[in-house]
């Protein structure tokens, strides 16, 4: 990059902050608008927020302008990494779960509510959110309506976008903005105008043909390995990234970039196949299926973020008998608790060198799920070592803190709000079309500032496959789930 393309840039960087802090006034305006539109109601407003935009910026300014206005601001966020980004512009945060689950004190304070990634939110959370929240409260629901949609049922944001809410757009995108080639491309891509930027990454060289599915995922890690520095891999499905993990943790142990002395530990993967419904039903269990339990149940004898084992399934009574830590069984219906975490218990091999992601959020540690460390040090005894990427340093018993995986390779979905200076992404045309479509190919591309390089088994199937629009049904219709 040349002196004065940099300082376009910068210059360029500018003008957009300057431009979002002078936005941030309205924003604040079109979320306290209720005051006018239902005097003595709750009421709640949008912002449309494309992917790399300075929504922080924007954020942060929404928070001072508010609070000069005599307003508390608090945040929230299906994800703890999404919750975390708005601690990052001083929004006092918390997971839209953490929330829904403790007790809500009266409060005389004004209050403005920012629910960021609302698109992830279920119908079931959002209604229940707003259910809980007071007269004359307001609500600033922040999402994109072309990012992946939550695993739960419903997609709120979007019907709610769909329903006329008023809604704020943020649609210039800064994340690329040193690799102006690429960024052409993701705006094709965050219009829905798949076959145009997909045909701008082949005309750029990004793609790359390769038939059989052990020689890309082959090509894959030694694409990584070449220059693994803030590079992350993202492929459709879990099966695969387990996969590609494997494929790039040899070929850096090959390299000598990890370590080849391996310590065998004992992880929890998240029973990804099972959904809210699924979780209801004895049969969709596993025998050594372990549960944790958020909430618990004072009834049914389970204590509060416990874990348990499944050892025994009674389908046709639909029953499960889970063994506590302290030895006790306990029978009860799945369908009386709600929102438990299914996993099965794998053993995986770490190494001084590995990346390392969290598969769920510790407080205790202070990560968020999905968030990205180093392994700097293995205790035989089990204790690791991490140096987070944003520079923390966490130390943690692997016998006791289960929820993590190599972090080489994430799923579309547990890529976003993730962002790296290049990305490989694997894409096999085969796999299902609810995995390979709009919001994938948005979002992946998308997580890259600088390059993206795409790994396919039939390029001249890319920009159909991409383009096959598989949006989530909803049961009940905007007025029906929401009260309106």
């Amino acid at each position: 990059m040349t002196l004065r393309s940099r300082f376009e840039n910068r210059n360029l960087k500018g003008k957009i902050i300057r431009a979002i802090r002078l936005m941030a006034p309205t924003l604040l305006a079109l979320s306290l608008a209720g005051v006018a539109h239902a005097q003595g109601t709750m009421d709640f407003s949008g912002a449309q927020t494309l992917m790399g935009t300075f929504k922080t910026t924007l954020l942060k300014s929404v928070r001072e302008a508010a609070e000069q206005r005599g307003y508390v601001v608090e945040g929230f966020a299906p994800t703890s990494r999404a919750a975390n980004q708005l601690r990052d512009a001083g929004i006092s945060a918390d997971t839209l779960q953490g929330f829904l689950v403790r007790a809500r004190q009266p409060n005389p304070d004004r209050h403005l509510y920012m629910v960021d990634e609302s698109s992830l939110a279920s119908t079931k959370q959002v209604r229940d959110f707003l259910a809980k929240l007071e007269s004359g409260d307001r609500v600033l629901l922040i999402g994109d309506t072309r990012q992946h949609q939550g695993v739960e049922a419903g997609k709120p944001f979007e019907q709610l976008v769909n329903a006329g809410m008023r809604t704020t757009q943020l649609d210039q995108i800064v994340r690329q903005r040193e690799a102006p080639e690429l960024l052409k491309a993701v705006e094709h891509l965050s219009r829905g105008e798949i076959a145009e930027g997909v045909a701008l990454l082949e005309r750029q060289g990004r793609v790359t043909e390769i038939t059989d599915p052990q020689q890309r995922i082959a090509a894959i890690a030694r694409s990584y390995a070449a220059s693994p520095e803030n590079t992350i891999v993202v492929s459709p499905d879990n099966a695969s990234r387990r996969q590609i993990n494997q494929a790039v943790r040899s070929e850096l142990q090959a390299l000598g970039r990890v370590s080849s002395e391996d310590h065998a530990v004992r992880v929890l993967a998240p029973r990804s196949d099972m959904t809210g419904a699924d979780r209801t039903w004895a049969a969709r269990y596993a025998v050594d299926d372990v549960l944790y339990y958020p909430r618990g149940s004072q009834d049914i004898g389970i204590e509060r973020q416990s874990y348990t084992k499944v050892v025994t399934i009674q389908p046709k009574d639909n029953l499960l008998t889970v063994q506590k830590g302290d030895g006790a069984t306990i029978t009860y219906n799945p369908a009386r608790l709600y929102g438990v975490n299914v996993y099965r218990e794998l053993e995986q091999e770490f190494a001084v060198g590995d990346r390392l992601s969290f598969t769920a959020p510790s407080k205790e540690l202070g990560v968020a799920n999905r968030d990205l460390g180093t392994v700097q040090q293995i205790d035989n005894d089990g204790q690791l070592s991490v140096k987070m990427d944003n520079g923390k340093a966490v130390s943690f018993d692997a016998n006791q803190m289960q929820h993590f995986d190599h972090g080489y390779t994430v799923t579309s979905h547990s890529s976003q709000g993730l962002t790296a200076d290049r990305v490989l992404i694997n894409i096999d045309t085969n796999v299902h079309p609810e995995l390979i479509n709009p919001r994938f190919a948005y979002v992946a591309v998308s997580r890259a500032s600088h390059d993206t390089q795409i790994f396919t088994n039939a390029a001249y199937a890319l920009a159909t496959n991409l383009g096959h629009a598989v949006d989530k049904t909803s049961a009940i219709t905007v007025g029906e789930g929401f009260g309106l």
